[in-house]
């Protein structure tokens, strides 16, 4: 006898499969820490050796290292920041974006998004399992 397909033997499949995944992703995780620490120490020792003799690219039979250059960007004081980029006209220093938080409450005051301002809303799912 075949089961009959409902909105809730799927729900309940796919709660089964996601625990299944949950599983198999902790089990490989365990796996591959391991491996991943041994990495890490790979690359300090070869970062360290090449630090020590002052190269900037390693190569070997096995491969070739180099370090390059990665840059990160954070502001710790956005009331300096904004006041300079106001009293200098520095706009570029800001990103193209707005708070999307912000616009939503904008649209629910006005009903509409802000000049220049395209929003969107969709629906998606969420799950949340059943008590057992």
């Amino acid at each position: 006898m075949t089961e009959e397909i409902t909105l809730d033997t799927v729900m309940s499949r796919r709660f089964e499969l996601v625990e299944q995944i949950a599983i198999i992703q902790g089990r490989q995780k365990m796996e591959l820490e391991p491996l991943n620490e041994e990495a890490k120490l790979c690359e300090l020792f070869i970062k360290d050796a090449m630090l020590t003799a002052g190269m900037q690219q390693c190569k070997t039979g096995a491969g070739m290292a180099f370090f390059t250059t990665k840059t990160s960007c954070t502001v710790s004081d956005w009331d300096a920041t904004l006041a300079y980029i106001k009293e200098h006209d520095a706009f570029e220093l800001l990103n193209h974006a707005v708070n999307k938080s912000t616009v939503a409450e904008y649209i629910e005051e006005n009903k509409e998004a802000p000049p220049g301002v395209k929003f969107d809303s969709f629906k998606d799912l969420s799950w949340r399992r059943g008590r057992a």
